[in-house]
């Protein structure tokens, strides 16, 4: 009888957890930024539409360039805006920042403020980057590849390792 019972027990056990395994939610993934009608597909009209959006943001001043206080001014507005929804924010690096809200990447010519054509540019660099087909689109396939690149990048970056040097073609 106990054998029976003891059985049963199991049994019942393993099916729950087994339908709860079903039943379970999948965590879905966050839209991408670029996507504007949702449809899964970034365009690259959707990022540069993206790209004015986020720069009109940042302009407050409304001269048509983002300056370096406007640069910072923006990103504490958005590291507040994390911190008041909960998120987990990256912690700044001893010291403070090391430099006025602008990089080389950000003011190319180095003039100390970011024009909209300057922003734009640096988003469609970005978009042409993911977009491995060159298609003029990016699906979910190459955001995800797109992502495992920058983990990539940025691991090398911190453990300082060279990635490896191209095989030689054999001479013909």
């Amino acid at each position: 009888m106990r054998k029976t019972v003891l059985t049963l027990m199991l049994a019942a056990s393993a099916i729950t957890s087994a339908a709860s395994a079903q039943t379970a939610p999948a965590t879905p993934r966050p839209p991408m930024r670029q996507d504007a009608n949702h449809d899964g597909v970034a365009t690259r009209a959707e990022a540069i539409a993206q790209a004015d959006a986020r720069f009109a943001q940042m302009d407050t001043d409304h001269d048509g360039r983002v300056s370096g206080g406007e640069m910072q001014a923006y990103r504490a507005a958005l590291h507040d805006r994390m911190v008041a929804s909960g998120r987990d924010v990256p912690v700044p690096p001893p010291g403070g920042r090391k430099h006025d809200g602008m990089g080389r990447r950000m003011d190319p010519n180095g003039d100390g403020s970011v024009t909209r054509e300057e922003f734009e540019a640096r988003a469609l660099k970005r978009f042409d980057r993911m977009d491995a087909n060159h298609d003029g689109t990016i699906d979910a396939t190459e955001r995800a590849n797109a992502a495992e690149m920058r983990h990539v990048d940025r691991r090398e970056r911190r453990e300082r390792v060279t990635p490896p040097a191209p095989a030689p073609t054999p001479a013909q």
